[in-house]
């Protein structure tokens, strides 16, 4: 049996409908592994008609996004929210920590499989990759004083995501938790990485 995913709020109703049915299909792709699924099954899965679920996901690929996007808002929350002299990179260690180590016991392996394995699947996993790159590079600008589009910043937000794909690597997953190996990985960077330049 495949451990429950987190539930994570949504900014209103329908937001958090279209959140909880992509939870519902993420689970499903982890539990059956597999994702060769019809959208009629899908929809049916999630107790969606086949309108509102083309609706919420124009593809079905799409409905793994809201899911991964909402776990990275809530990561970015929390590091904006750290207290302020809780260097940035401790925050986003504690703020990942809980998602990261959550890898020890649902099935990461399954779920890295599943995503790279189709084209679509892969381009919509590349996509919420790339914009979790801007949206940690946006808290980093934010903590630091820094213009959001700064080199510094970005590379930063590049780093950050990275490090954590490393850390969920089943070969990581297997030797250690892996946020010892996201602070690990954040460690070999060094500190000036996310420290203000005077």
């Amino acid at each position: 049996m495949t451990p429950s995913l987190p539930d994570f709020p949504a900014p209103s109703a329908r937001d958090q409908a279209v959140l909880d049915a992509s939870r519902t299909v993420v689970q499903l792709f982890l539990r059956e592994r597999s994702v060769d699924f019809s959208v009629k099954e899908l929809a049916g899965h999630t107790g969606l008609s086949e309108r509102t679920f083309y609706r919420y996901f124009p593809r079905k690929e799409d409905a793994i996004r809201p899911f991964v996007a909402a776990a990275i808002a809530h990561v970015v929350a929390a590091v904006r929210t750290a207290p302020a002299d809780l260097p940035p990179a401790e925050a986003f260690r504690h703020a990942l920590a809980g998602l990261l180590d959550m890898g020890r016991s649902v099935d990461v392996e399954t779920f890295l499989t599943l995503v790279n394995g189709t084209d679509r699947l892969r381009a919509v996993w590349l996509q919420v990759l790339t914009d979790a790159e801007e949206a940690f590079a946006g808290v980093v600008a934010e903590r630091l004083d820094l213009p959001a589009d700064s080199v510094h910043a970005r590379f930063a937000g590049a780093v950050v995501v990275s490090a954590s794909r490393l850390a969920i690597q089943p070969t990581s997953i297997a030797s250690r938790p892996p946020s010892e190996v996201f602070a690990a990985c954040m460690a070999l960077v060094g500190p000036a990485l996310l420290s203000r330049k005077e």
